[in-house]
């Protein structure tokens, strides 16, 4: 398949149309205007030759074979300014033929159009030639009509008078009309050419533009967009904003992407070089204490262990794996056995955990390990820092089912409030800032989304979920 550039996609088409369209109606102008003016030619012919008759039988109302050469031209003569003053077919002549065909009239062809050629032609002719019906003759490029009615009421011999038309000035006008068409449609051409060449290049020169930038873009440079892409075509318009939205958020995730290796190597170099240390001062004898060497090294193992599951976690949700297993889960089902769950935990830091459901039965479209993470990340967040309790409420908001999740601690301090569903952030007392980080990615993955705020008694998470029809 043969690659063609944008300009010369869009030109070429129309470069074609603006050619074939003017070329195409200049034949069938011609085609038209040709049969048009036969059409005109033949039935003005055919209208002279009968408003005539009555001026032809007159003049020659005499006894034909005493009609003196003389009196001949003057009849015809007369007749001529008849023709003239009825502003008749315009270069018509007159012939003259007797019984046996011969010409009579006229015998000087000057100041004429007519020719020997045309003569013989149409004494040719003459022999099928019916009464008052137009016949067409061609003599060279040229195009005669001719009509016959024979001299019924002369006395003596029967004549046969002939009407010969040309149509030389009609072709003469449409050639003058033809050529000036043709003037126009080269000059329109070539502007229509121009104006071809414009557009294409207002559509393929942005187009061309945003190419370079998406090369930009796909090696890695995620800097702001500053090129002057500009055009009057809406789309392309609303393409650079996307390229230049989209950009922004590459650029964003690629900082989050490297901030969070960052904080990971950071935070998984913590317990594997206590882990190294400790192992190496047993290896080479120098920690007395054994036992709280390995203790030591099996608590770190265990947060390494713990660090790395909340890693995979996160990487899960972000890559859709738990979206293949959605349903539809009611709520107060799933919560009582979230509540049941952490009722170990609350008692082993000695506070209260309460669960408060409605009347009435709630449904999401969710996934069990995605809704537990969020909701029990959030509510051993808020055991740990509550002075004596933790509340679980579950309510309806016009559409949404709300999981509101407060304590009675200090709550979140206002500096801390805007980052703490960012990862690694960590507060006062904070482990490794990944909980509420892997609590907000899953609700954001299911539909839903989560407010975090302060209130008279501390620290309020509301996540939303779509309510959906429970079957």
């Amino acid at each position: 398949m043969t690659v063609k550039t944008m300009k010369s996609k869009i030109r070429m088409p129309l470069l074609i149309l603006i050619i074939t369209i003017p070329m195409v109606t200049l034949i069938l102008f011609n085609v038209f205007i040709h049969i048009y003016t036969n059409q005109v030619a033949k039935k003005e012919l055919q209208v002279m030759s009968k408003t005539m008759e009555t001026v032809v039988k007159r003049e020659f109302s005499v006894d034909f074979t005493n009609l003196s050469a003389n009196k001949l031209d003057n009849a015809f003569s007369k007749i001529y300014r008849a023709m003239k003053s009825s502003k008749l077919v315009a270069n018509t002549e007159i012939l003259l033929y007797n019984r046996q065909q011969d010409l009579m009239y006229p015998t000087d062809l000057t100041d004429s159009f007519l020719s020997p050629t045309i003569i013989d032609k149409v004494s040719t002719q003459l022999l099928n030639m019916k009464e008052k019906k137009v016949y067409t003759i061609y003599v060279g490029n040229e195009k005669y009509y001719l009509l016959c009615y024979p001299l019924t009421n002369i006395v003596g011999e029967k004549p046969i008078i002939v009407f010969i038309s040309q149509t030389g000035e009609a072709n003469a006008l449409i050639d003058a009309m033809n050529l000036i068409l043709l003037i126009i449609m080269v000059i329109g051409s070539i502007l229509a050419s121009l104006i071809a060449s414009r557009v294409s290049s207002n559509v393929s020169k942005p187009v061309t533009d945003l190419t370079n930038l998406t090369k930009r873009i796909g090696g890695g440079d995620f800097t702001p967009v500053h090129e002057n892409i500009s055009s009057d075509i809406l789309e392309i318009n609303q393409l650079y904003e996307s390229i230049g939205d989209m950009t922004a958020r590459l650029s964003a995730y690629d900082q989050t992407q490297k901030t969070f290796l960052q904080n990971a190597s950071h935070e998984l170099k913590t317990p594997l070089m206590s882990i190294q240390g400790y192992a190496e001062g047993i290896e080479n004898g120098i920690v007395p204490d054994v036992t709280h060497a390995a203790q030591i090294i099996s608590s770190e193992s265990k947060r390494l262990n713990s660090l790395v599951e909340e890693l995979l976690i996160l990487s899960h949700i972000e890559n859709g794996t738990y979206l293949k297993d959605l349903s539809i889960m009611n709520l107060t089902d799933v919560l009582k056995e979230y509540a049941q769950r952490l009722t170990g935990y609350a008692t082993k830091m000695g506070h209260q955990l309460t669960l408060e459901l409605p009347a009435f039965e709630m449904a999401v479209m969710a996934n069990d390990t995605l809704l537990s993470q969020a909701v029990m990340n959030i509510v051993s967040n808020g055991l740990r820092y509550a002075n004596a309790s933790v509340k679980i409420t579950l309510l309806a908001s016009e559409n949404y089912a709300v999981i509101r999740i407060c304590d009675d601690g200090n709550g979140i301090p206002v500096n801390d409030l805007p980052h703490i569903f960012d990862r690694f952030y960590k507060g006062k007392g904070g482990n490794f800032g990944l909980g509420l980080a892997i609590a907000n990615s899953a609700i954001a993955s299911i539909g839903g989304h989560i407010n975090a705020s302060n209130d008279d008694t501390g620290a309020v998470f509301e996540l939303y979920l779509p309510i959906q029809n429970l079957k």
